[in-house]
């Protein structure tokens, strides 16, 4: 991410009620509901624009500590701009769709060069050249040969669509982040200001420390939780490894594994229940799914995902002789549940929420009231009014790192709406496959890997359903399962050399080569290549008869336990080649939806465990 100024003086106390009213209004409208569409969307998109412009340098690596002229000029063109289309979308939407006049073609272009600007700012050139790209497709489609091509649209015609009416910028990216997944960015920084991060940390200790591999273990368990609030993986990485990686290093794993098992861990936070990330949310929009259908099947898989991330660091420490943490380090349960757990029931707020049939807004709302209100228990976590405005202040400036994009994605998905290009790709995907389904899923691996090397997780997966899901339900794989298909294998970018932003962040706190974390780290978090095909072939996803269900759970329970013993060579002692042969092919055999082969899997199984007791004899 761009380093923001940093300010002191007038500027710094503008900018940060500027931001702290963003927080306010919004944290209002999840509650109250919105004054009016046109206010809502826009009134995100502007003051998303101001703050960055405030905030971020035109030069991109540059320390700033003053804002120059030419960004206050940029802000109040931001504001006359989106103030304009507030004021006559009622009357565009009912008299000028289709025939828009020369002002509004004019601030409509304008915004798309701000769009392109303020995300160039925030996440560099990789996402706004792609938003170039389509725009150009949109324009250049009569000359793009074969089934790519198509009849083309004019420039006013394009800008009419893309940013003057809600096809574009003001589009569906725009409406989630601003309803539903800023309020939830919001409900973390004051989770984090009453102290919740610590509180989570230290329960985990109290639970896993004197465990085997016990602080690798804690580092899942917390960045798990922690992760699943956050909204980043990065930032989660960096926040919770500053307390996990040095136990980790200190108790003998060496600093690249301590920095993999962190990044693992804080990758699996984007899928986990009950706020998962802000894909989970863009998924329930595309789908037309109820949030909290989403996180019930998503339970499984993140339950899954974890018992291999933790296995393997078991393993680990089983094959290198690591014990746990002496008693005299590790917390007493009882009293860390009872002084520090009540600041994890907002959590279980927004469960109650969501299971009540409470949109995820409002139960980002009551999560938000209920952490302030339950801070005051004890004084230790009181929410003070510096400590409420810092939150308020820190929730926005998080915000601008997903919220830059939704301009420049809202332009990606505008011009697929216009264009059909994902229709269109989809029949370049099947016949790349030959209608092959495990190698079309091949295929969404690579592209959700190349392309999440150079953009964040959520506009990977927004770039990547918008192309992928259709080839996926040409098959037919039902919608919400395409979608988690790709926003699982989305997820791989940040744990995956050569860019491996998570594994890359957590390498900084270990101080070791990021490559060797990453490469470590894809090991730990090669669960993440397993589970879309499971959800492609079983009702993994709850979506069959509850026979079959429970048979699937079981048998991926058992098949992820071998798949982490043959990872990292060890079963109950150390694995030779032939007792990782015979666990690798147990797993497969129990990932297959089949009764048969689960039994073929367990017998291997068995035979390894035989094998591998005798052996170490």
């Amino acid at each position: 991410m761009q380093q923001m100024r940093q300010l002191d003086g007038i500027s710094r106390i503008f900018v940060n009620s500027v931001a702290a009213l963003f927080s306010i209004y919004f944290i209002y409208t999840s509650g109250f509901g919105l004054v009016s569409i046109e206010m809502h969307r826009g009134g995100y998109l502007l003051l998303t624009y101001v703050l960055i412009f405030l905030l971020f340098p035109f030069r991109r690596g540059s320390k700033e500590y003053k804002i120059p002229f030419y960004d206050w000029m940029l802000c109040a063109v931001t504001i006359t701009v989106i103030s304009y289309w507030i004021v006559t979308y009622p009357e565009f939407g009912v008299k000028r769709i289709g025939n828009p006049n020369r002002t509004d073609i004019f601030m409509g272009a304008i915004l798309l060069l701000l769009s392109f600007e303020v995300a160039r700012r925030v996440v560099g050139y990789v996402l706004t050249t792609l938003a170039a790209l389509f725009l150009l497709y949109a324009y250049f489609g009569p000359y793009v040969p074969g089934i790519l091509g198509h009849y083309g649209y004019t420039i006013p015609r394009i800008i009419e669509f893309l940013a003057c009416s809600m096809g574009g910028i003001y589009g569906i990216v725009t409406n989630t982040y601003s309803t539903f997944i800023f309020p939830f960015v919001i409900f973390a920084t004051f989770l984090q200001a009453a102290g919740a991060g610590p509180a989570i940390s230290e329960i985990s200790l109290a639970l896993a420390g004197g465990t085997r591999g016990g602080p690798a273990k804690v580092a899942v368990i917390a960045s798990g939780f922690i992760g699943s609030v956050t909204g980043s993986s990065a930032a989660n990485a960096v926040a919770t490894g500053s307390y996990t990686i040095p136990i980790m290093i200190k108790a003998g794993y060496r600093p690249h594994v301590a920095a993999a098992v962190e990044a693992a861990a804080s990758t699996g936070g984007q899928f986990m229940p009950p706020v998962m990330g802000a894909s989970a949310f863009l998924i329930a929009a595309f789908t037309d799914t109820p949030y909290f259908d989403i996180v019930k099947v998503s339970i499984i898989p993140s339950f899954l995902y974890f018992l291999g991330v933790g296995m393997m660091v078991h393993f680990i420490a089983a094959r290198r002789g690591f014990e746990g943490l002496s008693p005299e380090n590790i917390p007493n349960l009882k009293f860390a549940l009872l002084y520090k757990g009540y600041l994890l029931l907002p959590i279980f707020v927004i469960l109650g929420a969501l299971m009540l049939g409470y949109s995820a807004n409002i139960a980002a709302f009551y999560a938000i009231i209920s952490t302030y209100l339950l801070s005051f228990i004890r004084k230790e976590t009181r929410m003070t009014p510096p400590k409420v405005l810092d939150a308020l202040i820190e929730g926005s400036k998080t915000f601008l790192m997903v919220g830059s994009t939704a301009g420049v994605i809202g332009i990606i998905i505008g011009t697929v709406t216009m264009t059909g290009v994902g229709i269109k790709f989809s029949a370049v995907v099947l016949a790349l496959s030959q209608g092959i389904l495990p190698l079309t899923l091949l295929l969404v691996a690579i592209g959700g890997y190349i392309i999440g090397m150079g953009v964040t997780i959520t506009a990977t997966y927004i770039l990547l359903s918008v192309l992928a899901v259709p080839s996926l339900m040409d098959y037919g794989i039902p919608l919400l399962t395409a979608h988690l298909i790709v926003f699982w294998f989305c997820e791989t970018g940040g744990v995956t050399p050569p860019v491996a932003l998570v594994a890359f962040a957590a390498s900084g706190i270990a101080k070791c080569d990021p490559n060797r974390a990453g490469f470590a780290a894809v090991r730990l978090a090669s669960p993440l290549f397993i589970m879309p095909f499971l959800f492609a072939y079983t009702p993994l996803l709850l979506d069959g008869p509850l026979p079959n269900v429970i048979e699937t759970i079981l048998s991926a329970t058992i098949g992820i336990i071998a798949y982490a013993g043959m990872m990292q060579g060890y079963w109950l002692r150390l694995a030779n080649v032939m007792d990782r042969i015979l666990l690798g092919a147990g797993a497969v055999c129990l990932f297959v939806p089949n009764i048969y082969s689960d039994l073929i899997g367990l017998g291997l199984l068995a035979v390894a465990t035989v094998v591998n007791l005798k052996r170490q004899v």
